[in-house]
């Protein structure tokens, strides 16, 4: 006889071992439910740039770029007018003083010079001649003048003679002929005193006509040297030691007088010609220290002048170096230059976001713990300098935030990281 076998049953938990799961899986759903409610938009974490919000002392700095400058630069020009023949420097050659740079030809002026020396020649020739004449003619009025002066003595002595013959009543000399003595006197004196007038006034007029050639004489010669200083100046020289900046000269090139040759700057004179953002120069005062950064050496400096213009939306702040500078440094060598704006002390600090400004509020993203949902606040920045801002509200000590352009969610709330 066969016997009924009652099944035995199986505990509930083997029974139902799926409610677990089940129960795991919608824990899970409610707590991620829980955790990416409102998170609106999806990033990749490999497009973001985040940094962590740190607490100390930050020296607020602005950055520009730039280039060196000379700050005397000595422009030398054409003083005459010729071809280039040679050029015997190019840009960046170390000049002395005096030392030619350029070789002009003007045959013109080469004719010019000759005529002008056979013109002054002429006229050396011409003043010495006239000078001997003028002697010729002064000696012949002064052997006039003395005898004259002879004529009027010798007179005076026979008037002499026969007024003391007269005085001791001796009638040996008739009246007529005492009387034609006297006259004789003053005839030749009065001949002798008009050639005295005319030797001074031949003396006058020798001085005056040598006066007026010498005058003449003298343009001859100030024409002469002009040219001579024009044919000189065909060979340019270097007014003072230096670096060439720039020699545009061709071979066989017409250069006229006044025409730009090259300029010449000092090499141990420099200064920083930086080039700042508008927004960020109202920090910047005259004196504050600079770091200047060749790529291969920094100098020191401080701020010596603010150009008041805006170009392109960057003012120019020049830059004086300080102390011995590096061998390497010439004009017109690109640079980077810091300018130490403000140090604060025990603040809170973070890379500076990509379109934060210094005293403004602005949007950011603070990343939770977990680090996969950023979610938005207002910050409120305080000082800023050229990669660090100071955080005034907003953010506390370990935040992390998002610092690269958030232009592609700003108008969500929460995002998710992945």
């Amino acid at each position: 006889m066969d016997i009924v076998r009652t099944p035995e049953k199986k505990p509930f938990h083997q029974r139902y071992w799926y409610l677990s799961i089940v129960l795991i899986v919608m824990t899970a759903v409610a707590f991620a439910a829980n955790r990416y409610r409102n998170v609106t938009y999806l990033v990749s974490r490999d497009t973001l740039l985040i940094d962590e919000v740190a607490e100390g002392d930050l020296l607020v700095s602005v950055r520009g770029f730039g280039q060196l400058v000379a700050r005397d630069v000595y422009w030398i020009g054409a003083e005459s007018e010729g071809t280039v023949a040679r050029i015997l420097v190019r840009p960046g050659d170390l000049v002395r003083s005096g030392e030619v740079l350029v070789e002009l030809v003007n045959p013109q002026l080469l004719q010019q010079l000759t005529d002008s020396e056979l013109e002054f020649a002429a006229r050396q020739a011409e003043a010495r001649a006239s000078a001997v004449q003028r002697e010729s003619q002064f000696l012949d009025l002064k052997t006039e003048a003395a005898n004259a002066e002879i004529d009027h003595l010798t007179a005076k002595m026979d008037f002499d003679a026969k007024s003391e013959l007269v005085e001791q009543g001796l009638n040996i000399i008739s009246r007529v002929d005492y009387e034609r003595s006297q006259l004789a006197v003053q005839k030749y004196l009065q001949r002798w005193e008009m050639q005295k007038q005319r030797v001074a006034k031949h003396e006058e007029s020798m001085r005056a006509t040598e006066e007026a050639e010498r005058v003449r004489l003298s343009q001859t010669q100030n024409e002469l040297q002009k040219i001579r200083d024009q044919v000189a100046n065909l060979k340019i020289r270097s007014g003072q030691e230096g670096i060439v900046q720039g020699m545009q000269l061709e071979l066989g090139q017409q250069i006229r007088r006044g025409d730009n040759i090259t300029r010449i700057a000092r090499p141990d004179q420099l200064v920083a010609e930086v080039q700042i953002q508008e927004l960020q120069v109202n920090d910047i005062q005259t004196g504050m220290k600079a770091t200047v950064d060749t790529r291969t050496s920094k100098m020191d400096g401080f701020v010596s002048r603010i150009d008041p213009a805006v170009v392109d939306g960057s003012v120019l702040v020049e830059v004086e170096l300080t102390g011995q500078l590096p061998r390497e440094v010439r004009p017109e060598l690109n640079i980077e230059a810091d300018i130490r704006v403000a140090y604060i002390e025990n603040t809170l600090s973070v890379r500076r976001p990509v379109f934060a400004q210094a005293y403004s509020e602005g949007i950011g993203y603070r990343l939770t713990a977990e680090g996969d949902i950023a979610e938005r606040v207002v910050l409120r920045y305080g000082q800023a300098s050229t990669n660090y801002i100071e955080i005034l509200s907003g953010l506390q000590t370990g935040d992390r935030i998002i610092v690269s352009d958030p232009s592609s969610f700003d108008t969500h709330e929460r995002i998710l990281i992945r």
